[in-house]
């Protein structure tokens, strides 16, 4: 018998030619849109299989109405967009897609805002728009600030994480970083990228970059508050590729606007698709719509994982994806 599988994402061709060489009937939402929790309880209440995106709320009330429901393929690194509590109790098993390329894109977005912040180089590229460029001077200063030789901070030393530390040894950067796990699991990390285990205060307050790389839980929402902006330097910036809500924005605004650090880049927000009103006004904000794994590289590897991790389950093997716990 075909099972079903309902897609709450579109998915590239290539992936929908994976699942269209398996035993499976694929109904898939075709639009670069959110489907709303009423289709998707429609499309999936006969389904065996859900693949989500992070941008697709997986809620207590879908897991429950889908009656067949054995598997949920998550599109990306990590699964707070689904009831966890809902899926374990219906012994639902849940997969991501932690690949090669989402780790690299991420981690190259969050090198790519430090250059961007530290050097002015949207706000230099509207000088040149705007025809208010008077000419080069030896002191103008338009460049900003070089990276290299500089202090990062890395907040969540996984798999991104420590490919942003690979990345930052290009630049002679002191790397740095801290993690909630147990330190002994990042010893060959620490021997690869050169990076060194601090405190979650101490990082904050000597670094000249702090990176934002952890997973959200409710236990770290508003990590990053009015307290821990205080400890940063006042030529610091803080970049966020890791989730919204691990930063409190309306903090983070009176902390930029106060001049208590130099500025700051997010790419996760705390009511996406929306953004701060305030962040959106200042110059020392860089702003992107939680592109941090958007790279066609990235998305196609992720869907194919997802796919290829659903006909293993479907098939009853295991998944080379599993999200435990």
């Amino acid at each position: 018998m075909k099972k079903i599988v309902y897609s709450a994402v579109k998915l590239p061709e290539e992936t929908i030619k994976i699942l269209e060489g398996a035993d499976l009937e694929l109904r898939m939402h075709d639009a670069l849109d959110t489907p709303t929790e009423e289709k998707i309880v429609e499309e999936a209440r006969d389904a065996h299989a859900i693949i989500s995106g992070v941008n697709v709320k997986i809620s207590s009330k879908i897991i429950e109405s889908s009656k067949n429901l054995k598997h949920i393929a998550n599109i990306g690194a990590g699964v707070n967009n689904i009831d966890l509590e809902s899926a374990k109790k219906r012994g639902v098993l849940l997969t991501n897609t932690p690949g090669r390329n989402s780790v690299a894109s991420t981690a190259e977005l969050a090198l790519g805002l430090i250059l961007a912040l530290s050097r002015g180089i949207l706000k230099n590229q509207e000088l040149v728009r705007d025809d208010a460029f008077g000419g080069w001077q030896v002191t103008g200063f338009l460049g900003g600030h070089q990276v290299a030789y500089k202090k990062l901070f890395i907040d969540g030393f996984g798999n991104i994480g420590q490919e942003i530390a690979r990345m930052a040894r290009a630049f002679h950067m002191d790397i740095s970083y801290y993690d909630i796990k147990d330190r002994r699991e990042f010893q060959r990390a620490e021997e690869e990228t050169g990076a060194r285990y601090v405190t979650f205060e101490e990082g904050l307050k000597t670094a000249d970059y702090v990176v934002l790389q952890m997973n959200y839980t409710p236990e770290n929402h508003h990590l990053i508050g009015a307290e821990e902006l205080e400890l940063m330097k006042e030529d610091a910036y803080l970049i966020n590729t890791a989730r919204g809500g691990i930063v409190d924005e309306e903090a983070l605004h009176r902390a930029l606007k106060a001049g208590k650090i130099a500025g700051a880049a997010i790419d996760t927000h705390e009511e996406e698709p929306k953004f701060h009103p305030g962040l959106k006004g200042l110059d020392q904000v860089i702003l992107t719509p939680h592109i941090g794994n958007d790279s066609h590289e990235a998305r196609i590897e992720m869907a194919n994982t997802a796919a290829q991790d659903l006909i293993r389950v479907m098939e009853g093997k295991k998944p080379q994806y599993p999200v435990e716990g």
